[in-house]
């Protein structure tokens, strides 16, 4: 099992903290654990607690530093190495925990990642990622999942946020745990590798003010931008032919444009249309055509009301959030 010491070179938080603009008066966000989850040049501290696969004689699982691979480069790795003669099914485990860390301040949290997902040459096995984020109160020993989502095989880069709430003076860590499955078992005669990528893992605690604030170009902090997230999207959803038409608007309380990113959703999971990225001006709106895809034209027929998902981002903060909203056709 392989694992990492220490986070940025003193050195290199020195030029961060010259660097870096100075926040707005009266709004903090920090950002936890320290170094903030780049992974620029190194893990961060991050450990490999768990590494293992259901076929150990045709399968191994192994997760690291990944230096890269990223967004921009430098991730953390989980793999899955499947030799020849699996003739099973194969299902593997990978468990990245960040450092222990202590926030200042308590209350609303954002949870936020980006990941990416490949089945490499083991694309004929239709294996899949699972992945959830739990955020570990070591003072209370309590557990809280924060983010849940399955990948398929050439999804992207795509980031996800979830929310938490925190208590000053606790002592926290990250924990993610990555399962990758096939759905087809093995022939014998396929070898190869998958791949999942996690880079800008962190923690972000607004400030007293409720709206935070860390970036200095103004935006909003996480956790108020996610309690402001449901109401970019306006219902009812028109369904007309092959695609359906939703109302996404950016609140004036942001203050500032919003980039919008829309998907319509069997389930939480399942997508049933294309996705549609928008940017929209503070107290305006936009009429969204997104296109139903082929296989869920069936389902979304049969649908009265449709789950929409929204990724909200304003400035350098993001939001996601899930809303159902009305179908009506024309």
């Amino acid at each position: 099992m392989r694992t990492w010491k220490g986070g940025l070179g003193v050195a290199a938080v020195a030029m961060l903290a010259l660097c870096a603009p100075a926040a707005p008066a009266g709004a903090a966000t920090d950002v936890y654990p320290a170094g903030g989850g780049a992974f620029g040049g190194d893990a961060e501290g991050w450990q490999v607690t768990d590494a293992s696969c259901n076929a150990p004689a045709f399968c191994s699982a192994s997760g690291g530093y990944r230096g890269d691979d990223g967004r921009p480069a430098g991730s953390l790795g989980a793999d899955t190495n499947v030799s020849l003669n699996l003739l099973s099914l194969f299902k593997s485990t990978v468990t990245l925990q960040s450092p222990d860390f202590e926030v200042g301040a308590g209350g609303a949290a954002t949870l936020h990642l980006e990941r990416r997902f490949s089945a490499g040459s083991l694309v004929d096995l239709s294996p899949r990622l699972d992945y959830s984020v739990q955020l570990i109160d070591r003072t209370s020993g309590k557990r809280s999942s924060s983010i849940s989502e399955t990948v398929e095989d050439g999804a992207g880069w795509s980031g996800e946020d979830g929310a938490a709430t925190v208590k000053a003076g606790h002592a926290y860590a990250i924990s993610i745990r990555a399962v990758t499955t096939s759905s087809v078992a093995g022939t014998g005669l396929i070898s190869g590798s998958t791949s999942a990528r996690f880079d800008n893992v962190a923690l972000s605690v607004d400030g007293a003010d409720g709206r935070g604030g860390g970036a200095s170009d103004g935006a909003p902090g996480a956790a108020w931008l996610a309690a402001l997230a449901p109401a970019t999207l306006a219902g009812p959803a028109q369904a007309k032919g092959t695609r359906l038409y939703v109302k996404a608007r950016c609140p004036a309380k942001v203050g500032r444009a919003c980039r919008l990113s829309v998907l319509g959703l069997l389930a939480k999971h399942r997508p049933a249309t294309t996705r549609r990225t928008v940017k929209v001006a503070s107290g305006k709106a936009k009429r969204l055509a997104l296109k139903v895809r082929p296989r869920a034209k069936g389902s979304v027929a049969a649908r009265k009301r449709l789950l929409f998902k929204v990724r909200v981002r304003a400035g350098r903060t993001h939001a996601t959030a899930f809303k159902r909203l009305r179908l009506v056709r024309r």
